[in-house]
């Protein structure tokens, strides 16, 4: 069986540069990878990954928990924790948690274990009590989920502000009576996104309406309930927040489905301008997040965890977001509403 030595000596290079090959780092030369590549193929080389494993202490593998799977928000971010990855020679394995605290707790413990080198929580149900326990001796990254006051390596945006600007924009455009559909406030994401609502009402001298308040599935279909839900209710409303972009997409369907045009009726907003919000009709009014950023950032500041060179496993790294005006939110009403 052949090894990396034999792969050394056919190639003419050194094992380091092998090692780089192998691990597909793109500070290799084409004209030397293609040398290295023939040797490989030409011996049948096969690198022992499990010596590899047990010489370092480390699996070289990474998982990142998604809430929801197929999810179209974390393509991009995914993208940018993968392009670290690969230069680091790191192999990405991602995980549906379902917003599982089981399933959650489940993965948590292969890192405990050692059967991975770390996490990305992207989900984050667990308590955050239990969660920097586990980071406080093992490498784990919170990202998209602002925990105040925690001991975790966080990067995020600022929900909460986010949340607000947006609102107080509808506001400033005229409507007095804005309704919001949020996802489950158990999640900590989303009882930002809503404090973020109830702070711009507050500082705008707007009295808060339960009634106006609906909590729902974070998809198309949990929007299309939640605004239905609004409307048979009776309750007057001339616009509509929501904590995310799939939630708006359902909710302006579940106005046309009721003859109501949007935004002449009623405008809508969402969160997190997913690829869908600029091909809608109309267009979406939303936040956007800096989704490559975020991945890339969660997983540099991973590596820095698993390699020992960062201390402050509670640092915070808040990312800029920016409010993208588009045609769903309508122009300023000359009457308020």
């Amino acid at each position: 069986m052949a090894t990396i030595q034999d792969v050394v000596k056919l190639s003419g290079v050194s094992v380091a540069t092998v090692s780089r090959v192998l691990h597909d780092s793109p500070n290799v030369l084409p004209a030397t990878r293609e040398k290295v590549l023939a040797a490989i193929k030409e011996l049948d080389y096969r690198p022992n990954r499990l010596a590899q494993q047990f010489r370092t202490q480390r699996t070289m593998n990474v998982l990142v928990l998604l809430p929801r799977l197929g999810d179209s928000f974390y393509s991009e971010i995914l993208r940018g924790i993968e392009a670290v990855a690969a230069e680091a020679g790191y192999h990405i394995f991602v995980a549906n948690t379902n917003n599982s605290v089981e399933l959650e707790t489940y993965f948590f413990e292969s890192l405990i274990q050692k059967q991975i080198d770390g996490i990305i929580n992207f989900s984050a149900c667990l308590p955050k009590e239990y969660m920097e326990e586990i980071a406080s001796q093992n490498p784990v990254v919170v990202a998209c989920r602002y925990l105040s006051e925690a001991r975790l390596p966080n990067v995020t945006i600022d929900n909460m502000a986010a949340s607000k600007d947006m609102t107080e924009y509808m506001l400033n455009l005229g409507h007095r009576r804005v309704a919001y559909i949020g996802g489950n406030t158990a999640l900590a994401l989303y009882r930002s996104r809503l404090s973020g609502y109830y702070q711009a009402l507050e500082e705008m001298n707007i009295p808060l309406d339960e009634e106006l308040v609906r909590m729902a599935d974070p998809d198309i279909q949990g929007g299309y309930d939640a605004a239905t839900g609004l409307l048979r209710s009776g309750v007057e409303f001339s616009a509509i927040v929501t904590s995310g972009d799939t939630l708006a997409i359902g909710a302006i369907k579940a106005l046309e489905d009721h003859h109501m045009t949007v935004p002449d009726d009623i405008a809508v907003c969402g969160f997190d301008d997913i690829e869908m919000s600029s091909l809608l009709r109309p267009t979406l009014t939303t936040v956007r997040q800096p989704r490559s950023l975020i991945g890339r950032r969660s997983m540099e500041k991973l590596l820095e965890r698993i390699s020992g060179q960062d201390s402050d496993s509670g640092e915070q790294i808040i990312l800029d977001y920016e409010i993208v005006i588009r045609a769903s939110s309508g122009k300023i009403r000359s009457e308020p509403g």
